[in-house]
């Protein structure tokens, strides 16, 4: 998978200009910020915690815990594809 990067600032405008979002991604690590670019794959998890706190009113412990079962799903479907594929 290519990793292509964000600029902090382009992932800024994302979320409609929220850095205190993104500051809290990045304080509780759900993100990793690296000087001033972002993983293609941080932005999704960014987006989906901009619409739990948003529109969902989910306080953070419940935004931290949905992130880690997300990432858990995501690991598993890559699992269950490598072993469909015969444990490549």
């Amino acid at each position: 998978m290519t990793r292509t990067r964000f600029t902090y600032e382009r992932l800024v405008e994302l979320v409609d200009g929220d850095h205190e979002l993104i500051a809290r991604l990045v304080d509780e690590g759900e993100i990793e910020r690296r000087d001033d670019d972002v993983a293609v794959v941080d932005v999704d998890r960014v987006l989906v915690a901009r619409t739990l706190v948003r529109e969902l009113e989910i306080d953070w412990p419940g935004v931290e815990v949905i992130l880690r079962l997300l990432g858990e799903l995501d690991a598993a479907r890559r699992r269950i594809a490598e072993l469909e594929r015969g444990g490549e």
